[in-house]
Parts: structure tokens; sequence; C-alpha cells
């Protein structure tokens, strides 16, 4: 009863079906109410922050370039990373080829201890900057490949 066969299979009432759907609806809603729970209203507190941060830029004095680098000293700089060295040791050349009298000093090769992927800080690289300038080059070109 309430149920019509056709095809050798079974078909639901429409009737039946409406209460059936009628049921899971308030199945549904009362599942949705209890899981609401009745608080008492809290005041709610932001904290707005702005992600640009703040950068302090000091001035600074830079030194002079020179006007050319005949008779001049050149150290190359390299920072240890994978070609970086092939890089400037082709920078020491064309120097040489194309500069009169150019004096080209490779850190790397009379101050080892200068050649680090990353200082890690400024301190760091203080050190590297002071054990450069004892050799007192006119200028520092520097290298960071990979």
């Amino acid at each position: 009863m309430g149920f019509k066969s056709f095809s050798g299979g079974m078909k639901m009432s429409q009737h039946l079906k409406r209460r059936i759907l009628l049921i899971l609806a308030v199945v549904f809603c009362l599942i949705m109410i209890s899981s609401v729970s009745v608080t008492k209203e809290t005041k709610q507190e932001w904290e707005i922050l702005n992600p640009e941060g703040v950068i302090k830029i000091e001035g600074m004095k830079i030194n002079p370039h020179p006007v050319t680098l005949e008779g001049k000293t050149v150290m190359l700089r390299w920072n240890g990373k994978h070609n970086g060295d092939h890089f400037l040791e082709r920078v020491g050349e064309l120097l040489k080829e194309k500069v009169k009298d150019v004096k080209v000093i490779k850190s790397w090769e009379v101050a080892p201890e200068t050649v680090e992927p990353i200082a890690g800080s400024q301190e760091r690289s203080q050190e590297f900057a002071k054990a450069i300038s004892k050799f007192k080059p006119d200028l520092v070109i520097g290298a960071q490949s990979d």
C-alpha cells in the first residue's frame, strides 16, 4: 500500500516522498538551531596592523668615484656563490685589456676569509669591508651569482 509497481520495480508515492522530505527538513532545522548557542553579547576589540612596516632611511656620504681607472687598484669581491668567480675573472681580464696600468686584486685569493655566500649580519659584512680595505682599492666590484 502506498507504493505503485511498474516495470518490475517499486516507486514511492508522491505523498510519502513529501512526508519524508518534511521530516528531514524539520530534523535539519532542529540540528541547526541546537548548534547555535545563545551567548551574552561581548565587546569586540580589534588591533589594526600596517603590513608595510616602518623604514627608517638615513642619509649617507658616498665615496667619490674615480674619473678613470688608469693606474688604479680594482678589488674583485666574490661572495662564494657558484660561478661568481668566473664572472669576476672575466671582468678582471677585460679591465687589464682595456685599461692602462690597472691593478686587479681578487679578494678570494688575498682574503679568503671574505668568501661567504651569506654574511648573516651587518657586523660580519663590516668585517669583510675592513679586510678588503686593507688592500687600499680605489674601486671594489662585487658579484653575486648562482
